[in-house]
């Protein structure tokens, strides 16, 4: 994938930024962390946008969950066209509660495509926010922080 240098540098100077996105495109990728962060928003805590989930679900599409690319690739334009259609704007320029409205009526509305989408993202930042850094998310070991995993030694626990 082709990032141009400008979206590059956006990203790269945006507290998210945990790596080199590999499968979505830049404006994929905002439209995925705000759908990430409307599920673990930023409290006392970091939410999933401060732990870079979307470069676990971007570096995940690329490998072990590359079964999802083609739901990502055909969801993301509907969801982006459903909101554009019901708001009139894209779905990461609508302020964090007319997210979560608009999330309400994916999840209980007729399409089920979007809403099993929407349950989709949500598997996979349970994934990226909570699992080994290692894996593209969970930047800054933020979630173990957040829930004070450590041993004895005073390492995480993994």
């Amino acid at each position: 994938m082709e990032m141009d240098r400008r979206a590059f540098l956006l990203l790269a100077a945006s507290p998210l930024y945990a790596g080199p996105l590999v499968l979505l495109s830049a404006g994929e990728a905002k439209l995925v962390d705000a759908l990430t962060n409307q599920i673990i928003p930023a409290d006392d805590a970091p939410g999933a946008s401060e732990a870079g989930v979307v470069f676990y679900i971007d570096k995940q599409l690329a490998g072990p969950l590359k079964r999802f690319r083609p739901t990502y690739a055909r969801c993301i334009p509907l969801l982006q066209a459903a909101c554009r259609n019901t708001s009139g704007r894209e779905f990461q320029n609508l302020s964090f509660d007319e997210q979560a409205d608009f999330l309400r009526q994916i999840e209980h509305g007729p399409d089920r495509e979007l809403s099993s989408f929407f349950s989709l993202v949500i598997e996979h930042t349970m994934q990226g926010f909570y699992g080994s850094p290692e894996h593209g998310g969970n930047r800054d070991e933020a979630s173990w922080k957040m829930l004070d995993i450590v041993d004895v030694m005073g390492g995480h626990q993994h």
